[in-house]
């Protein structure tokens, strides 16, 4: 059973999202849901897109197809192209160790994940994502996210398996220790 750090079922106790136990990366499109910034770098060749979280980085080639194969990855493997002044990314290749959320929707390794950013005035960028996985859902479903621009620098922000070890215990265990008799 899946023993969520956020949401309705929130727990603190045996946690078992690998991002609050493991820093595991925290893969897309769960990242989009965290409240730091991030930033896209073209070159001719890829779309880069920079994260405050994590100090995480995607390469997105551009115009070009997928491997055959493409071996499973914490962020699976992306290609772009635009339509318009839309940037589609169409993304295979995932690992089944993050979640979609942070309430902790599963995925496996056949996700298929289509996101397609658009800018609706200068200061909105507009996500629009296709979740694909037979494996894990009966069929395809939309998500949206709509992101203001920010004009503040990253902040140093990294997950690190020694300050999360000192969460847990100067804050989680405080917190769920049974009261002293």
């Amino acid at each position: 059973m899946e023993r969520p750090g956020s949401g309705r079922n929130a727990t603190f106790e045996n946690v078992t999202d690998p991002r609050i136990k493991y820093c595991d990366p925290i893969g897309i499109p769960r990242i989009y849901n965290t409240p730091n910034l991030f930033k896209f770098v073209q070159t001719p060749d890829c779309v880069y897109i920079f994260h405050e979280t994590g100090s995480y980085w995607r390469q997105i080639a551009m115009n070009k197809e997928h491997p055959k194969d493409p071996g499973p990855s914490w962020w699976g493997d992306s290609v772009g192209k635009y339509e318009g002044n839309t940037l589609v990314v169409d993304t295979i290749g995932f690992n089944d160790k993050t979640r979609l959320d942070h309430l902790g929707r599963p995925h496996t390794d056949a996700l298929h994940l289509t996101e397609r950013w658009r800018r609706v005035d200068p200061q909105t960028l507009q996500l629009d994502l296709t979740f694909d996985d037979p494996k894990a859902y009966t069929r395809p479903f939309p998500g949206r996210r709509l992101f203001q621009l920010s004009h503040r620098e990253f902040i140093d922000n990294s997950c690190s398996y020694s300050e999360n070890e000192q969460m847990q215990e100067n804050m989680i265990n405080a917190i769920v220790k049974p009261p002293s008799k």
